[in-house]
C-alpha cells in the first residue's frame, strides 16, 4: 500500500500540525521574527488535502525546512506535497520551494515577478538574521515558482483567491479553503497584535484589510502570519486599526508636531506598547508627510 510505504520511511525533526478542520492543518510559526532558534519559521503555513494532491500555502524560509515540512507530512500524513502556492513575496514564505520538491509550484504572476525582483537582497537579509542556520539557506536557495495565476481573482484546486494590494506594484493573495471556509491572509494580518506596515502603503494595507470580512463566509476563521486565528471581528479591529494610525500621523503632522513616541490610539490601547505600533507609527509619519509634500490627503 503506497501509504503504508510512506509512513515507514525513517522519521524527521517533525514539524507541529495543528488541525483546523477536516483535510487542513496549521504549521503555527514559532516566532514573531525569523532568528537562529526558529531557523526562519517566522510564518505560519498551511496544508491542505484535496484527493489525491496535497497542498501547501507558504513554502517555508529555506530549502532545508522545506524538506523538514516534506518529512513531516509524510510521516504525519502518509502522503507528500503534490502542490505549493507562494501568498507573498516574503523570504520566509517562498524560500523552501526546493527542499518541499513538489511537482506543481504556483504563484500569481505579480507575486513570481516581486520574488524575482526581490529574493536576491531577500537572502541576504534572512541570512543575516539566522546567523548560525543561515546553513539552512545553502549556496543557492531561489526557485521561482512555475505556474502562474492571472486577474484579480479565481478558483485553484482547492482555493477560491483573490489578489489584494499592499504596497504599489506588490499584492498578496488570500485564499479561502471552499469546503471548510478557512480563510488565509498572509502579509495581510497578524494574530499576535497589529498589522506589520513595513514596507506597506499604509493607505492600500488598510483598504485590503477592510475588504477581507466580505471576501469569508460568517464565521470565517482567518490565518495570518503568525498568533492565533482571528475571527471577521478581529480583522475590522486590525482595518480600524490602520486607519486610526494613519489619521493620527496626518494630524500630527497638520498641528505642526514633531515625530514623537508612537501615541495611544483611542479604541486600540492595547498596540501602544507592541514593538510593531512604534515601528507602524514611524512609517505612518513618512507617508504622512510624503503625502502632505505632495497635496495628498
Amino acid at each position: 500500500m503506497p501509504g503504508a510505504a510512506l509512513a515507514a520511511t525513517p522519521a524527521c525533526d517533525l514539524l507541529d500540525l495543528q488541525a483546523l478542520a477536516r483535510d487542513v492543518w496549521l504549521v503555527p510559526a514559532t516566532g514573531a521574527e525569523s532568528d537562529a532558534r526558529n531557523r526562519g519559521h517566522a510564518s505560519h503555513l498551511l496544508l491542505v488535502r484535496d484527493g489525491a494532491r496535497l497542498w501547501v500555502v507558504g513554502s517555508g524560509p529555506t530549502p532545508a525546512f522545506g524538506a523538514r515540512l516534506r518529512c513531516t507530512a509524510r510521516q504525519r500524513l502518509a502522503r507528500v506535497p503534490t502542490d505549493v502556492l507562494v501568498p507573498w513575496a516574503r523570504a520566509e514564505l517562498a524560500l523552501g520551494i526546493r527542499g518541499l520538491a513538489a511537482p506543481r509550484t504556483w504563484a500569481h504572476v505579480q507575486v513570481a515577478e516581486a520574488m524575482a525582483e526581490q529574493c536576491a537582497t531577500c537572502v541576504d537579509r534572512l541570512r543575516q538574521r539566522l546567523g548560525l542556520a543561515a546553513v539552512d539557506l545553502g549556496d543557492d536557495p531561489v526557485r521561482l515558482p512555475q505556474r502562474r495565476l492571472q486577474g484579480s481573482a479565481g478558483r485553484l484546486g482547492p482555493f477560491d483567491w483573490w489578489v489584494l494590494p499592499r504596497s504599489a506594484g506588490r499584492v498578496v493573495t488570500v485564499l479561502r479553503h471552499r469546503v471548510s471556509g478557512v480563510m488565509s491572509a498572509h502579509g495581510l494580518l497578524w494574530g499576535d497584535g497589529p498589522p506589520d506596515a513595513r514596507d506597506a502603503d499604509l493607505r492600500l494595507l488598510a483598504e485590503a484589510v477592510t475588504r477581507l470580512p466580505a471576501l469569508g463566509p460568517p464565521g470565517a476563521r482567518w490565518v495570518g502570519e503568525n498568533g492565533p486565528l482571528l475571527d471577521n471581528a478581529g480583522v475590522r479591529a486590525q482595518g480600524d486599526y490602520l486607519r486610526a494610525l494613519r489619521q493620527a500621523a496626518h494630524d500630527a503632522l497638520v498641528r505642526g508636531q514633531q515625530e514623537l513616541d508612537a501615541p495611544p490610539l483611542v479604541g486600540h490601547e492595547a498596540t501602544t506598547g507592541h514593538a510593531r505600533h512604534a515601528l507602524n507609527w514611524q512609517r505612518a509619519w513618512r507617508q504622512a508627510e510624503e503625502d502632505w509634500l505632495r497635496g495628498v490627503r
